[in-house]
């Protein structure tokens, strides 16, 4: 290459001519040079420090392994989770403030509120009325009611392992599992004995299933609260299923179940476990009757339930005048759990995020915001 027509006092090592740049005229004290460090101070920084870009992505209401109504939004660093938000797209029911209801009325709205358990919300207006009334069911309609919660209990916990095969990649027990939830869902007691072996069947199978417990020990973890509920509480040992205050299940022999790890797999295990008890509790109840509004004629009082749903225990109370329900307030399982998902899964990748909230067992409908 021919350079004879260059001045080389004009060019560096490099072969850059700085010759027709005027150092003179940059102001080295402006900001018209930046940093890497000054362009990037903003920026959101992941669990190793770097600056990276973040980005909210909603998961629902319609994503498979969760349920529907839920609308989780996961703020993603990479693929691990740096925060999230969740909140349900359902419409709560309103219960009675300013006019009052009528007994059928109230345990209509009640249960209708919660398409995934209406069985025990029935169960809860019934006896919340019945205890502000002052009355005393029989023995047999005691029974049935056990029969037809227990029953609920598990259909309900069959839902969740359908969502939890889909979630993992088992087309098998997302088949199998939803099929046995309708099966279950409006049997009597003779044909839910009939099925009891496909259910035993089932849960052997699961329990034998490789990479199991892999996928899912560890995952999930929880701490002992006060703010669980239900199977989600009983997997970090916390034993404060309202069945085991009830005479009625303690005279049919429950015991109650827990396990102490508190993460996805304890989770798991004690769901399976209760729907061998609750097996059990049907047989020895004998029959099932859904909870039907006793008459209460023009009783006026105050009165409280606690109900042991398929997620925890949910607890009722009202005030009636003149055999009319006035006054409500509704404290359920899911309006706790949903204030575990930001701790829960923070620091997480999104694989184990999505199992862990699935383990919850969210229902959007129960959720009181």
């Amino acid at each position: 290459m021919d350079h004879s027509g260059m001045n080389h006092g004009d060019m560096d090592h490099s072969g850059m001519d700085h010759g027709g740049m005027d150092h003179g005229s940059m102001d080295h004290g402006d900001h018209a040079f930046m940093s890497m460090i000054d362009v990037t101070k903003d920026l959101p920084r992941s669990s190793d420090g770097l600056p990276m870009d973040w980005i909210d992505v909603p998961f629902g209401p319609f994503f498979p392994g969760l349920p529907s109504g839920l609308l989780l939004t996961l703020t993603l660093d990479g693929d691990t989770v740096a925060g999230s938000s969740a909140r349900t797209l359902t419409e709560n029911v309103a219960l009675p403030h300013h006019s009052a209801l009528e007994p059928h009325s109230f345990v209509a709205r009640l249960s209708n509120m919660e398409p995934l358990s209406p069985l025990a919300y029935r169960f809860l207006a019934s006896q919340a009325m019945e205890n502000a009334a002052g009355i005393e069911i029989t023995t047999t309609a005691a029974h049935g009611r056990v029969g037809a919660l227990e029953r609920e209990r598990i259909t309900s916990h069959l839902g969740w392992l359908a969502l939890f095969g889909q979630q993992m990649g088992f087309d098998w027990l997302l088949r199998r599992a939803a099929a046995l939830q309708l099966k279950f869902r409006h049997a009597n007691d003779q044909q839910i004995m009939a099925l009891k072996p496909d259910i035993e069947n089932l849960i052997k199978r699961l329990r034998r299933t490789p990479l199991l417990k892999s996928r899912n020990v560890g995952i999930g973890w929880l701490a002992p609260d006060d703010a669980l509920r239900g199977p989600v509480a009983r997997a970090v040992g916390i034993n404060n299923d309202a069945r085991s205050t009830s005479p009625v299940y303690t005279a049919l022999g429950f015991k109650a179940i827990s396990r102490d790890s508190g993460d996805n797999l304890a989770r798991l295990q004690v769901r399976l476990d209760e729907i061998c008890h609750s097996l059990a509790l049907i047989g020895a109840a004998g029959v099932i009757e859904p909870p039907e509004p006793i008459d209460i004629g023009s009783a006026t009082g105050t009165g409280e339930a606690l109900v042991e749903t398929p997620r925890g225990a949910a607890r009722l109370q009202l005030t009636l005048e003149n055999g009319r329900v006035v006054t409500a307030q509704l404290e359920t399982p899911s309006t706790q759990h949903l204030t575990l998902i930001d701790a829960l899964i923070e620091q997480q990748s999104l694989g184990d995020a999505l199992l862990a909230v699935g383990s919850l067992d969210l229902s959007p409908w129960e959720i009181r915001q």
